[in-house]
């Protein structure tokens, strides 16, 4: 082998160490960025494949009789229209464990088959006519259903039906309450029959697929408008008919607005990351060349061209950056999106995630991080190579000592021994080294904060609204005006309306109306964006702050509301902070005159009932025929709860990729540190000093510099946790922008940790100087 490769083959091998900590801080780099930035268009592209796969309806029809079958045919004769389905739906309650429970019934055609929102088989088989018992699915089992088992009988209508398998709906995969529309009662379970259970064939609801719709992914905008052109045509067409597209399929919302809180953490915090990954990587690349001068030097002296001694390094870069990209890749493709995927299974019944290779991101990203390599890489070698060869076999000169801010404050200088003196004129001596290490360790430690305080947002949020402004216990749903309940006559209580009313034709909010306004304060505790308390009066009307922001309302502003086909005008007295959905809260004394008031919700205040009595008290307050759903506070943040769950499973993701980049950026920059100093150590074992005051000298500048660097970062990812925060805005969900005190310390220390575990690990590298080498003279 000729000497050039050797030569270049023993760098590789005396330049592993840094070689393998390029190669690990690219990978995770781009592991982090390609993984996080496509989880949310995998997320979409498997539940869009799943529509497909179902052949999922993209709009449902009702209407408030049954459909005939001449308006079937019209239906299915439109030129929009590709394919029908139509099938009887009623909600009617069943006997489960001698419990009367509200149960959705579908008739669906099983003879012939289920053409359109296929159902998928979890466990048994689909239904057989077998004369006595009539053979039925259910729905799995979830937050909101009921456990139906296999071989489970129950009688409707006078007709005995019998469990034979568990199936999935792809327009119920979300774990959210189904209200029956009839009752108000909560749908408990969801059973699929054959259409012969009726005599005769009646039909309340038609699927329909529209023409063109299939070349559109169902989340994108296209989607959407495409959607609402038809339905606006459709509608002229049939101005009786109610058409619910996917974008009022509370699956479809649910998860669309989970999958926009993931895109917007996905986009802003591995960006971050990413920046950092190739700054430290660059960094590390002008220090080797700066190491290697000499040997430059030598081989310009020795006749080998400046080209050549370019592509040396050029190679070198290439394959750490390459080996990293391509480890990168196959990281963030194949882990990190089913990790973040996998962490919604609480909210959700989800197929398995299809992954789609988004090849636009892989190749930006990757040549992103290879050519910003390259080309410091490039620059580092020509700039060292426009010196004389002479100038280049000679080391360079030591910076000139100056004095620093510090030695003028004689008073505690001339108190510092000599070791703490030298520690200081080092820092800011090696004013490189001290860049480095502030920006790579405070941006790691930002990356830690940032992840902990999504975490915190989530939780104060919930805390805010469930705790804070909700002063009742249980919730009640009660047939319009059928508030009088003898079992709690005695408890503190608040009668309201609780109704959806369509804002300016355009969108529709909860109007929430207190039978008297005086009682409102003692159950709902109000708060403006400011977070100061706002009294609620007789002339109030508060609008949650989500939709405020969504619709550009402002206190003084008039709105229009339509409720029962009666529109009316109210103007704003407050924004309030609210955090999970969207409400409008109007005094009684302005709705009286304008909208029959019916009251159908109980807030109920429960103080010295413990967990026991309280489910006694539901378990009661359900048999009664005038309550059609109970809800204990705890009930109410189930949703909430789902979504902290899955948003933990995806913090930590961060926070472990963030721990690792921080563990290997403190590494390298130790490993920098150390290479730069070699002589300095040799010298102080020279002259005596032991391992661990040689290690204490290069650790107390790093943990000066760290500790500075950590507070920076504590600064920096609140303002990086703030901004990600403030750009979480889906429909009603918006959260509190504010973080645990704890989650700055447990930062702290965690950044703490991770520099003891490079310390130590940093050890024997400081054992291995070798005291004569270090020492040569070069002159």
């Amino acid at each position: 082998m000729k000497a050039y490769p050797k030569l270049i083959l023993r760098d590789f091998k005396k330049l592993y160490s840094k070689f393998v900590a390029i190669v690990f801080i690219v990978a995770i780099g781009v592991a982090f960025l390609v993984g996080l930035l496509t989880t949310a268009p995998n997320m979409r592209h498997t539940i869009d494949k799943f529509y497909k796969d179902t052949n999922t309806a993209d709009v449902v029809i009702q209407k408030h009789t049954p459909f005939t079958s001449e308006e079937i045919l019209n239906i299915s004769n439109h030129y929009l229209v590709s394919e029908v389905m139509p099938y009887f739906m009623i909600d009617e309650p069943i006997i489960v464990d001698d419990i009367y429970h509200m149960s959705r019934i579908v008739l669906l055609d099983f003879r012939e088959g289920v053409t359109m929102n296929r159902l998928t088989l979890v466990e048994g088989r689909l239904p057989e006519l077998n004369g006595d018992v009539i053979e039925v699915v259910v729905e799995e089992s979830q937050a909101y259903l009921l456990d139906i088992p296999i071989g489970f009988t129950t009688t409707v209508q006078g007709k005995t039906f019998e469990v034979v398998g568990i199936v999935n709906h792809p327009w119920y995969f979300a774990y959210v309450q189904e209200i029956s529309p009839l009752s108000g009662r909560p749908i408990e379970s969801m059973i699929y029959v054959d259409q012969t259970f009726l005599d005769e064939t009646t039909y309340t609801h038609v699927s329909i697929k529209l023409k063109g719709t299939e070349q559109h992914n169902s989340f994108s905008g296209d989607y959407q408008t495409f959607i609402d052109n038809r339905i606006e045509i459709l509608t002229e067409s049939y101005p009786d008919y109610i058409f619910t597209t996917r974008f009022q399929n509370q699956s479809f919302v649910k998860f669309n607005s989970d999958v926009k809180i993931v895109e917007v953490i996905s986009i802003i915090f591995p960006l971050f990351f990413f920046l950092i990954a190739v700054l430290v990587t660059m960094s590390s690349m002008t220090r080797i060349i700066a190491d290697q001068r000499i040997q430059i030097g030598t081989l310009r002296s020795l006749g080998y061209s400046k080209i050549k001694i370019i592509t040396k390094y050029i190679l070198y870069v290439l394959l750490a950056s390459g080996i990293g990209v391509l480890l990168g890749i196959g990281i963030g493709i194949y882990s990190i999106p089913f990790i973040a995927y996998n962490a919604y299974v609480v909210a959700y019944n989800l197929p398995p995630l299809s992954i789609e290779y988004h090849f636009m991101y892989i190749t930006l990203i990757s040549s992103t991080m290879i050519l910003s390599v390259l080309i410091v890489t490039y620059f580092s070698v020509v700039n060292v190579l426009k010196e004389a060869p002479s100038n280049l076999l000679r080391h360079k000169s030591p910076k000139a000592g100056k004095k620093i801010l510090l030695e003028r404050f004689t008073f505690i200088w001339k108190r510092l021994k000599f070791k703490y003196k030298s520690t200081f004129r080092n820092i800011f001596r090696q004013k490189r080294n001290l860049f480095l290490m502030l920006v790579g360790i405070s941006g790691s430690t930002a990356l830690l904060l940032a992840g902990f305080g999504i975490k915190d947002a989530v939780e104060l949020s919930g805390d805010a609204q469930f705790n804070q402004m909700y002063n009742f216990d249980m919730e009640l749903g009660v047939l319009p005006n059928e508030t009088n309940i003898t079992l709690i006559e005695a408890n503190d209580k608040l009668n309201l309306m609780i109704q959806v009313a369509y804002f300016d034709e355009t969108d529709y909010i909860n109007l929430i109306v207190p039978e008297t306004y005086d009682e409102m304060n003692d159950f709902l505790s109000f708060r403006d964006t400011k977070d100061k308390s706002i009294e609620f009066k007789s002339d109030s009307v508060f609008v949650t702050k989500q939709f405020a922001l969504d619709h550009n309302i402002h206190v003084g502003d008039l709105i229009s509301l339509e409720v029962n086909d009666v529109t009316s005008n109210f103007t704003v007295t407050g924004v309030v902070a609210y955090y999970f959905g969207n409400n409008i809260y109007i005094s009684n004394e302005l709705i009286e005159d304008v909208f029959s008031l019916y009251l159908n919700k109980i807030y109920l205040k429960l103080p010295n009932f413990s967990k026991l009595d309280m489910n006694q008290l539901q378990n009661s307050l359900n048999d009664l025929d005038n309550v059609v759903h109970v809800q204990t506070k705890d009930d109410l943040m189930a949703s909430f709860k789902q979504t902290s769950s899955s948003m933990n499973s995806v913090i930590i993701l961060l926070v472990i990729f963030a721990s690792v980049l921080s563990i290997i950026i403190n590494y390298n920059l130790t490993l920098i540190n150390i290479s730069t100093r070699h002589k300095e150590m040799a010298t102080l074992k020279v002259l005596g000093y032991d391992e661990k005051e040689v290690s204490g000298y290069i650790f107390r500048e790093t943990f000066m510099i760290s500790s500075v660097a950590i507070l920076i970062g504590l600064i920096l990812g609140r303002s990086l946790q703030y901004f990600i925060i403030s750009q979480i805005n889906v429909d009603g969900i918006i959260l509190k922008n504010d973080i645990y005190l704890l989650s700055y310390l447990y930062t702290a220390l965690l950044s703490i940790v991770y520099l003891l575990i490079v310390y130590v690990s940093s050890i024997p590298k400081i054992r291995k100087i070798d005291m004569l080498e270090a020492l040569k003279s070069f002159e």
